[in-house]
């Protein structure tokens, strides 16, 4: 059975980042798991469904129809005359089969293959239908995200194509959609459900790949009779050089008014520009009010530049993928790198690579005062007050503890790798830490700590903060505690003190009282039953939303649950980041 999205979105706000004040710590915080796997009721009869708006913000496409394959409707009582066969369903395709699957193997990072196996498939995929954004942690992200990628077995109680269209989903709602593409290409068509079908195809659109789902059309068009995939079979034969078949579905499908006019345009543009068709008008912008990933999919494959205000409004994980796609322009990439960087979508040395692309556009005294030649500036420059002051100034960037203001962090990262601790740097050291900590660079932890044994206790205390949790060689001292939470959010300190006691530190700060509630015995069973990848999806549920949001009780458990499986490392980093952004 399909799990449906609607029953398991809890109504709660769709926070990209961090609110000013922190939530209550009470014993009710927010539901984090899914309560209803129940089918929803079918459409009123005589019920007319508006013009379909491709690719919305909320989900990417329209949920598959839920019909059993094996059923068929009950109008259909006579043998259906045989079409002429399909030339799109000659294209080679993939042969990965979905009970095994994923882009990351042993050599390049895997997971075991086994983390997700022991649990519930309906469970786990109801748990990655309910991330819509980037996650508050980058940390906890990339960990999923690396869950996600790995080469895992598929969970029982589902057909394992729809596991993969449950983690192909939960990717593109992160700002991953790059990388979800890569993992369903990776199936044989002939396993492809309806579900598998609209993953793949919002993939490759966040991709601007559209051509990549023409292998796919002949048979989603004929399995899941949503206009979409005619649509998309008509922009297939159009590049394909069937011009007068696609000129007719569109004009049809025009009259019919099952989608947007737009959004027809885009895949008409799509069928000239690569077919030699003529009927690719430039759009009109002012139709629309907002960017799907229809919208910057098709665009950008077919070469047209999105208008600024569309991309300023755009949602964190489009802006993910957007920072992605090579054929966009640079300028503009570069502009969303620090966010992408922040939220996990994009490495630092990815962010890097950017900035360095964008100042190789410009003149010699732009590129210098540009990211890409103030981390440049950062990494090599001869005179240490040169590059202190490179970081200073890419660290100011954005508002205070804002997304874009983390991903600066992010991106100076490994610049900042290339400071030799000092004691004269002290009024630094906390920024460059947390620079380190948030690319996960935390081998010089130990050796900044015994520099700055004769700095002052403010400059001592900040700097132990950020790196205490990810160097054990830097003691749990109450006091350097005490310095620090003065000058820091309540929530900030008690989320450090409580992810300490987690990662089995010691106890500093007030008592954490412990919550009871169904996220809390979810989570702890799953550790107990030693089911890593769900106990990931459960510790990914939590911290949806801000960090504002995220109990310190939850951060305690989650430290003490990824160290009991094994992923310490993890499980400081997290703390680490909550220590800078909570």
């Amino acid at each position: 059975m399909l799990i449906p999205l609607a029953l398991l979105m809890t109504a709660i706000p769709a926070h990209a980042q961090a609110a000013e004040e922190p939530a209550a710590e009470t014993g009710r915080p927010k539901s984090l798991l899914p309560d209803d796997f129940a089918e929803p009721p079918p459409p009123a009869p005589g019920t007319v469904a508006p013009p379909v708006e491709l690719s919305p913000a909320t989900s990417g496409f329209v949920a598959p129809p839920r019909m059993a394959p094996e059923q068929t409707p009950a109008a259909e009582t006579e043998e259906p005359a045989k079409e002429p066969e399909d030339p799109l369903a000659q294209l080679a395709g993939p042969t990965g089969q979905p009970e095994l699957l994923g882009t990351l193997t042993t050599a390049s990072g895997s997971y075991p293959a086994d983390i997700f196996a022991p649990s519930n498939a309906r469970f786990a995929a109801a748990l990655l239908s309910r991330i819509e954004s980037p996650l508050a942690s980058r940390w906890m992200q990339i960990v999923l995200q690396r869950a996600l990628l790995s080469t895992t077995r598929a969970p029982a109680g589902l057909d394992a194509a729809d596991w993969v269209a449950a983690r192909s989903r939960a990717l593109v709602a992160m700002g991953d959609g790059a990388d979800a593409h890569r993992l369903v290409s990776l199936v044989a068509v002939n396993r492809y459900t309806p579900r598998l079908y609209a993953a793949a195809a919002e993939a490759a659109l966040t991709s601007a790949d559209p051509i990549a789902v023409c292998p796919l059309s002949p048979t989603a068009k004929a399995k899941t009779e949503l206009p979409i995939w005619e649509l998309l079979d008509a922009m297939c034969l159009s590049v394909l050089g069937d011009d007068v078949s696609a000129s007719s579905t569109f004009d049809q499908m025009r009259r019919r008014k099952e989608i947007n006019g737009f959004d027809i345009g885009l895949a008409e543009r799509i069928g000239s520009s690569t077919g030699g068709g003529r009927r690719g008008a430039n759009p009109e912008w002012g139709e629309i009010k907002g960017l799907t990933a229809w919208r910057m999919g098709l665009s950008t494959a077919a070469g047209l530049e999105l208008p600024d205000q569309l991309l300023n409004s755009a949602s964190l994980k489009q802006r993910g993928w957007y920072v992605r796609l090579a054929g966009a322009p640079i300028a503009r990439r570069a502009a969303f790198a620090a966010e992408a960087a922040a939220t996990g979508a994009i490495s630092s040395a990815e962010a890097n690579r950017i900035f360095a692309a964008e100042a190789a556009t410009l003149d010699r005294s732009a590129a210098g005062n540009s990211p890409g030649g103030l981390i440049r500036t950062a990494s090599a420059a001869t005179d240490l007050s040169d590059r202190i002051k490179a970081l200073r100034t890419l660290w100011s960037r954005g508002k205070p503890d804002s997304v874009a203001r983390y991903g600066w962090q992010v991106s100076t990262a490994l610049a900042a790798a290339r400071i030799v601790p000092d004691a004269a740097l002290s009024e630094d050291a906390a920024a460059i830490a947390a620079s380190l900590v948030s690319a996960g660079i935390t081998s010089t932890g130990g050796r900044w700590w015994a520099a700055l044994q004769s700095a002052n206790d403010t400059d001592r205390a900040r700097f132990w903060a950020v790196m205490v949790a990810t160097t054990p060689a830097i003691p749990v001292e109450k006091g350097l505690f005490d310095s620090w939470a003065a000058e820091v959010p309540q929530h900030r300190a008690n989320l450090l003190a409580a992810g300490l006691e987690g990662l089995g530190r010691g106890r500093v700060g007030p008592e954490i009282a412990p919550l009871e509630n169904e996220w809390t015995r979810a989570f702890d069973t799953a550790v107990a039953s030693r089911r890593t990848g769900e106990a990931l999806l459960l510790a990914a549920s939590a911290m949806r939303g801000s960090w504002a949001e995220v109990p310190a009780d939850y951060l305690r458990r989650i430290a003490r649950g990824l160290s009991t499986l094994g992923m310490t490392s993890e499980a400081q980093l997290i703390v680490a980041e909550a220590a800078t952004r909570g």
